[in-house]
């Protein structure tokens, strides 16, 4: 699949997750196979440009092609500069988010917001295509509430105005996460847009036969997943038809996952941001009844400790889990 003059080595993408598709989760998503990512979202305010969050928030992922970043914001210029320092620092597709529900986002009239504002959001669209030479995506939702259409709309605008790539969640803005998901509307965009335009269906994508009906139904060139793929990022060897890690393989990845974490945050501040993850992976293989043994951790040598046990012990039966690893527990 192509984006402008991009290549993608598969049309399976990993969506920006703001506080979950950080650095370590994205090399691991890339190395089971996710053939597109993008960062966590960016704020476009040049003030907060040199911030901690968002300084983690550009560092690319090594060996991952294309870099893409997705950037958030409501002024076309102050979106635009944004993405030109984007681009002098490497980055090879500018993403704008048009899709996010979060009520912090839309209070400034930003992410899934902008729907109500077509014009404005072409006005983005084309400032940031102008001002890059690299390709400029949208991703968006379906409208502002089931049935508007504001969402295809918003894509035929985005694409007339420089947007190469359109993703679309199959959700209005107002049904947030909740509810069935939509993919008429998305199909209704893939028949308007030109082929050379292609769209990529996002939601409720949990396995291979959702991914088979996404695509049936909307007609769309490739999938994007997002929180199906927390704890479960073996999802993007399946969706590739890869053979799937053995349960042994599962409990070294989730081992290697938080150490990368506890390097990349360093090991105090990440302490608590790896617990999103573990308590996704820990439901995923069966233990979630462990999950306040985790929670009760509260150094990263603790946590590696304990994960390391779960791995020894017998990983299709959390009773004896439990077992084996309350000792580590008791000496944390």
């Amino acid at each position: 699949m192509q984006i402008g003059s991009l290549t993608l080595r598969n049309p399976t993408a990993l969506a920006p997750m703001a506080g979950l598709s950080d650095v370590p989760f994205r090399t691991i998503a890339w190395r089971m196979g996710a053939g597109y990512m993008v960062s966590e979202m960016v704020s476009s305010k040049p003030e907060l440009w040199e911030t901690g969050k968002s300084r983690l928030r550009r560092v690319p992922v090594p060996g991952a092609d294309p870099v893409a970043v997705q950037i958030a914001g409501t002024d076309p210029h102050v979106m635009a500069d944004a993405a030109r320092r984007h681009v002098q620092d490497g980055v090879q597709v500018i993403d704008i988010n048009f899709g996010c529900p979060a009520k912090k986002v839309c209070r400034k009239a930003a992410g899934s917001a902008l729907l109500g504002d077509l014009d404005l959001l072409a006005r983005i669209v084309a400032a940031v295509a102008h001002a890059v030479p690299v390709p400029v995506t949208v991703k968006t939702r379906t409208g502002l509430e089931p049935g508007d259409d504001l969402g295809v709309q918003a894509g035929l605008m985005a694409a007339a105005n420089g947007a190469q790539m359109i993703v679309m969640h199959g959700r209005s803005r107002a049904c947030r996460f909740k509810g069935g998901v939509d993919f008429m509307p998305v199909n209704r965009l893939v028949e308007s847009l030109d082929a050379s335009i292609p769209v990529l269906v996002n939601g409720d994508i949990r396995c291979r036969q959702d991914a088979e009906r996404a695509l049936r139904e909307s007609g769309a060139a490739g999938v994007m997943v997002g929180r199906a793929a927390i704890g479960r990022p073996w999802l993007f060897a399946e969706l590739a038809g890869q053979a799937l890690p053995d349960k042994n393989a599962q409990w070294q990845i989730v081992v290697e996952h938080v150490q990368s974490m506890h390097e990349f945050y360093g090991t105090t501040a990440a302490v608590g941001i790896v617990r999103k993850h573990v308590i996704a992976y820990l439901q995923e293989l069966g233990c979630a009844a462990l999950t306040s043994q985790f929670l009760a951790l509260s150094c990263a040598a603790s946590q590696i400790a304990w994960l390391q046990q779960c791995a020894a012990a017998d990983l299709g039966n959390a009773i004896s889990i439990n077992r084996r690893v309350a000792p580590a527990l008791q000496a944390a």
